[in-house]
């Protein structure tokens, strides 16, 4: 009697099944994904809610949206523990550029931060004259205070986020890097249906790349202004993410708002605007209490700016350093 091995033989439908489940897994991360960017999407309503024009505080919330979304994208690509070379090339070379629009962005936040110190120094130049109780009005610290506000006024109408007459080196760089971003985009695998690793990276990819142009789009436009002939890009999405609607639509709001109120920024048009008023009445002799009121209506309006430029600042400063730090991240794990 001789005792004969039996084979073991793997199962077809084992195989099969154990297939199917990690492809419904990849599908699953994908839906998560887009359910995540829905939610972020939400905390940009306030910007279809007013027809006015965007504020510091959308574009705030608008560069706060990018810097989320980037968090989310580098957390999928994690938990996928893809390492596909062509991705990472992809990442590498969209990570560099959104770096260098931050710096571009910097540079015109940085004008507006150069106008609010001007105005500010005006408005405490007027606050100690203007209301003398009876005292001798320092001619001469008024006359520095319209000066101020003249030059501050021109800067504000004229230079920064309407115009950028001072710098279309860097507004056209901004655009370039706008184009640039757009190429690459169309260069990506389309994916259709997530059934691995590389596709739900790829599709990841594909909606960070397209979402950092459509804002990106925005912030270039209103920061740097826009050429009298062009229109900012408007892309549709694919039916497959469940929030294209929501991100057409907020398109839509936006570039109507454009459209009717140009590239200005409330807070700055507010500023520039009362700035110019009281100007006007520093040479009113007989405007001595309307002076004070405007002059204390345009505190108010330098402080919501102030905190504005602040804000905006801050937001791309945080967008800069989650893209270095991530960059860096992908290039520890892949050497």
């Amino acid at each position: 009697m001789f005792l004969v091995e039996k084979p073991i033989l793997s199962s077809p439908f084992k195989s099969t099944s154990k297939k199917s489940h990690l492809i419904k897994t990849y599908q699953l991360a994908a839906i998560s994904f887009d359910q995540k960017i829905s939610n972020h999407l939400k905390t940009l309503s306030p910007l279809t809610s007013s027809s006015s024009g965007l504020s510091l505080t959308d574009l705030s919330n608008l560069i706060s949206f990018l810097t989320s979304l980037h968090t989310e994208c580098e957390s999928q690509i994690s938990k996928t523990g893809s390492d596909d070379d062509q991705m990472l090339g992809f990442y590498m070379e969209y990570s560099l550029k959104v770096l260098d629009l931050c710096n571009l962005m910097t540079s015109s936040v940085q004008k507006m931060t150069e106008k609010r110190m001007s105005i500010n120094f005006a408005v405490k130049l007027l606050m100690m004259n203007s209301n003398c109780n009876g005292q001798v009005v320092q001619v001469e610290k008024m006359n520095k205070a319209k000066d101020v506000i003249s030059r501050a006024v021109n800067g504000l109408t004229e230079s920064s986020p309407e115009k950028a007459k001072d710098s279309p080196e860097k507004g056209e760089s901004a655009k370039k890097l706008i184009d640039e971003l757009t190429v690459m985009i169309g260069k990506l695998p389309e994916v259709k249906t997530v059934k691995n690793g590389r596709d739900l990276v790829a599709r990841a990819f594909h909606a960070l790349g397209v979402l950092t142009v459509v804002i990106g789009n925005v912030l270039v436009s209103v920061l740097f202004g826009d050429s009298e002939d062009s229109e900012p890009v408007k892309f549709r999405f694919p039916a497959e993410f469940m929030w294209c609607d929501s991100v057409n639509e907020l398109q839509k709001v936006i570039f109507d708002q454009m459209k009717v109120n140009g590239n200005k920024v409330l807070e700055v048009d507010d500023v520039a605007k009362q700035a110019v008023i009281v100007r006007d009445l520093i040479d009113d002799a007989e405007g001595r209490v309307k002076l004070v009121e405007g002059v204390k209506d345009m505190e108010i309006k330098v402080k919501r700016f102030s905190d504005g430029v602040d804000a905006l600042n801050n937001g791309v400063n945080g967008l800069f350093r989650t893209v270095l730090k991530t960059r860096n991240g992908r290039l520890d794990a892949k050497f």
